[in-house]
């Protein structure tokens, strides 16, 4: 079989780091689970059984075709091929709406989980989507480029050493949606055929509406009517889940350019603004981006509003 290297097939044959896949997703009878990117089926074929309910988008027609033959429990209903376990679906993940992918589900899934090895080039669209975009995922197991999950994990390619920082704007955006942990590393040699490059595991647990607002709870500085808050506010206070995109549009105007000072981002109408703000969270005026942590990024954000 031929395989596009413009689509970035490279397919997954170690069975080793298909069990730590599985095992990281943690999967229940009762789950049901998104599958991105199944191409021949070798994880679908490890996550069918330990599950509810399995749906499988898949971009390629050609492996859409070899998945339909290779699970012949599945029935055309209508013209589409499902079966109460298994829903196979040809198409772009990139352009469908989450929802619609559970459509056919009857009582219609309420939470899922998402397992994934896709394609690097599209590495930063697709999480955005399914960090932002509701309902989110349970939990998100997948595969990534090696230096690209060390970003998003907070570690040093060179010797894993742990930083505290996020370096770029993905790194920012996925801890701010979701706790982030390390699965495995995977060579290059665990795939045919073999990419370039070696890659790793990693698993997000995006946080609820009430978790979020309780992990990026500030503590106040002075009242709580600097901003607008009640009396009876308690000591520390929430940020609701739907500003978190407020927050990272913010941020991406300074990681545009990641190795000037923050403030030189800035219109000359706000960079002393900015300046006067940095020291205030107790943070040199000529930062640079990679060197706030998230909460810092957060607090920052507040002051400049």
């Amino acid at each position: 079989m031929e395989f596009s290297k413009h689509r970035g097939q490279h397919f997954l044959t170690d069975k080793n780091i298909v069990k730590k896949i599985i095992a990281a997703a943690e999967l229940a009878p009762t789950d049901t689970v998104l599958e991105v990117g199944p191409g021949l089926g070798v994880l679908t074929r490890e996550i069918l059984p330990r599950v509810a309910r399995l749906v499988a988008v898949e971009l390629d027609p050609l492996f859409v075709y070899e998945l339909r033959k290779s699970f012949p429990e599945i029935e055309s209903r209508e013209g589409a091929e499902v079966s109460p376990r298994l829903e196979i679906i040809e198409g772009d993940i990139l352009k469908m709406q989450v929802p619609d992918l559970f459509s056919s589900h009857e009582p219609r899934a309420t939470s899922y989980k998402l397992i994934t090895n896709l394609p690097y080039n599209i590495t930063s669209a697709f999480l955005k989507k399914f960090l932002i975009e509701p309902p989110a995922p349970e939990r998100i197991v997948v595969m990534l480029q090696k230096e690209v999950a060390e970003r998003i994990i907070f570690t040093r390619t060179k010797n894993q050493e742990p930083i505290s920082s996020p370096t770029n704007l993905l790194g920012l955006m996925c801890n701010l949606y979701a706790e982030c942990s390390f699965v495995c590393n995977v060579s290059h040699a665990a795939f045919v055929p073999p990419p370039k490059v070696d890659s790793a595991v990693i698993c997000l647990k995006p946080y609820s509406t009430g978790a979020f607002s309780a992990k990026w709870g500030l503590p106040r500085e002075a009242s709580a009517k600097k901003w607008g808050l009640p009396r009876e506010a308690s000591a520390k206070w929430g940020i609701d889940r739907g500003l978190a995109e407020d927050i990272v549009a913010f941020v991406s105007k300074f990681y545009a350019a990641p190795r000037k000072k923050m403030c030189g981002a800035l219109g000359k109408s706000l960079r002393e603004k900015c300046r006067n703000a940095l020291v205030s969270i107790g943070e040199n005026p000529d930062s640079r981006p990679a060197e706030l942590t998230l909460q810092k990024w957060i607090e920052l954000w507040k002051k400049l509003l």
